[in-house]
């Protein structure tokens, strides 16, 4: 540390370069850390499990024709031909579908007259949804088939059994989930008395605090745009998309909408936020090439500066250790400037963010981490100029200015 000294009076001299190199490396970490805890965020959202099997699972949106008869009767013949499909392992009806962006939901009393105690998503369906979709029965029971209501339209508002998710069941009895079942649990006034519980089985909004608490009721309804899901074999999926519409088409007013894989649906119902991780990504790395060039380039410029004095100390007996010591020490203290004005800087523009974008704060640990790693980008970048340095011979001092 003895070199310490030299390098402030250096600084003193030549204050513009160092506090130029500084300033750049306080926005690159301000910019970095907020931006990548950003992108933490999100990419922890993206990957929440849906609960339902997603690459095995197709989603189908078609209409049933009013011109065509009984709806009810339209949903039934819909499902016996998709179950009947080469490839095809088992289907359900369906209210809406997780991460859809449209849906039902509605808020949840433990008493007929009583406050709301949680609010969350609804999906109507029928004994085959937990196969179908491949969730996980972490306590109670599936619907029986004599459980299921057959209805046209609103059937949000018949009294029913109920699946519940395990998320829902802890907000309404925290002490003890398990309690729920076999208690009725309220909505549109009316009782619905809780069978069983999943494990997991987002609902329609991703951005929403409730995403993980739905209810699927033992209630069929058939709609004039209607859902249904089915379970593929993942061998057979292209051609059970191919044959889908030659055999669901029966009927001139009979209309296909959408067919997809269920990570489909995941993947556009968080396209922005994508898009948003992409391009804090792109920002990312080009900052981090500009900062790293920079220091580079300040590097070369204030070592081609000092060539005779470096060549000096060299004929006063510095080895080369002692030269690379020198400018490693001066690059650091630089780093450790600009990181702690940015860390500061960082803090105030995170706090900015957490009240405007209702972001969470950055955790202090993750600020360390960021710190950490700038200070030890900078010495890599640098690593090569003053490797250089160290070669440069103590002879250059004879030479003629």
């Amino acid at each position: 540390m003895r070199d310490l000294i030299p390098i402030l009076k250096t600084f003193k001299k030549q204050k513009m370069a160092p506090a130029l190199m500084a300033f750049q490396i306080a926005v690159t970490f301000m910019v970095l850390v907020n931006a990548i805890y950003m992108i933490a965020q999100r990419s922890e959202l993206i990957a929440r499990p849906i609960g339902a099997n997603m690459e095995s699972t197709l989603t189908i949106i078609t209409n049933l024709p009013t011109q065509q008869g009984d709806l009810t009767a339209q949903l039934e013949h819909d499902l016996t031909i998709l179950k009947s499909i080469h490839g095809v392992i088992n289907a359900a009806p369906i209210t809406g579908l997780p991460l859809e962006g449209w849906g039902m939901y509605t808020d949840f009393k433990l008493e007929p007259n009583g406050e709301d105690v949680a609010y969350g998503g609804y999906f109507g369906s029928n004994d085959q949804l937990i196969d179908t979709f491949g969730l996980t029965l972490v306590a109670g029971e599936n619907f029986l088939p004599s459980d299921i209501q057959k209805v046209e339209n609103d059937g949000v508002f018949k009294s029913s059994k109920l699946l519940i998710t395990q998320a829902l069941a802890k907000k309404l009895y925290p002490d003890d989930w398990l309690e729920v079942l076999g208690k009725n649990l309220y909505y549109h006034n009316e009782p619905h008395e809780v069978v069983g519980i999943v494990d997991t089985l987002q609902n329609a909004w991703n951005f929403w605090s409730a995403i993980e608490y739905t209810v699927i009721s033992a209630v069929q309804e058939a709609n004039d745009t209607q859902r249904y899901v089915i379970r593929v074999d993942p061998a057979q999926i292209e051609n059970v998309i191919a044959v889908i519409p030659e055999r669901l088409l029966t009927h001139p007013q009979k209309q296909i909408e959408s067919i997809e894989l269920l990570t489909d649906v995941k993947m556009r119902s968080y396209r922005e936020d994508l898009a948003t991780n992409k391009l804090l990504t792109a920002v990312c790395i080009s900052l981090t090439i500009i900062t790293v060039f920079g220091i580079l380039g300040q590097a070369k410029f204030s070592i081609s500066r000092r060539t005779k004095q470096i060549g000096t100390r060299r004929a006063l007996g510095a080895s080369k250790h002692q030269v690379i010591s020198y400018f490693m020490l001066e690059n650091a203290i630089i780093s450790v400037i600009g990181v702690f004005i940015g860390f500061l800087a960082a803090i105030i523009l995170n706090n900015q963010f957490v009240e405007l974008l209702s972001l969470t704060p950055v955790p202090i640990n993750f600020l360390l981490f960021g710190a950490i790693a700038i200070v030890l980008l900078g010495q890599i970048a640098v690593a090569y100029p003053v490797s250089q340095a160290a070669k440069v011979s103590p002879a250059i001092t004879t030479r003629g200015a």
